[in-house]
């Protein structure tokens, strides 16, 4: 497979005669796209780089790509976003449930990641206060984060 292009696609179909680039960006909700045949550039490379440098003048004048991260949204009922509530039920248990914060996030490599604090462990407010501190630092190490936990409520307490 060809090495991919952001913002460009190559169009090629069998029984087509039409082969090119096609480059897109959207920012804000505005789309924008070109079509740059390979006949009319004079080859598959030349209509490439015209593409490319379209892209390029594009993404200039383009406003800042907008992220939800750390957004709320109406699918938000915990209040934080990338934290909420857990329920366990153990199947082998009658009435068998535990319950705890998770918080949740996408890692730079766009793996996710999770870290989950049981309110028999800590406690119903500590586990709400763990899993926020970890989205908010995005760590999965528990015993730094207890220690960071820690160390704030200290600071509360002077």
């Amino acid at each position: 497979m060809a090495k991919s292009i952001k913002g460009i696609t190559r169009i090629e179909y069998e029984g087509v005669t039409t082969r090119g680039w096609m480059v897109r960006l959207t920012r804000a909700g505005e789309r924008q796209q070109e079509f740059f045949n390979d006949r009319a550039y004079g080859g598959k490379a030349k209509a490439l780089a015209a593409a490319k440098k379209r892209y390029e003048e594009w993404v200039a004048v383009a406003p800042p790509i907008q992220t939800s991260k750390n957004l709320k949204s109406s699918r938000n009922t915990s209040g934080k976003v990338g934290v909420h509530l857990v329920r366990n039920v153990d199947p082998r248990w009658k009435n068998a449930e535990s319950f705890g914060y998770c918080a949740m996030w996408t890692d730079s490599e766009g793996k996710r990641r999770k870290v989950s604090f049981a309110w028999n462990t800590y406690g119903k407010k500590k586990a709400w206060t763990l899993a926020c501190l970890a989205r908010d630092l995005e760590s999965t190490d528990r015993e730094a984060l207890v220690a960071q936990a820690e160390k704030t409520q200290k600071k509360k307490k002077k």
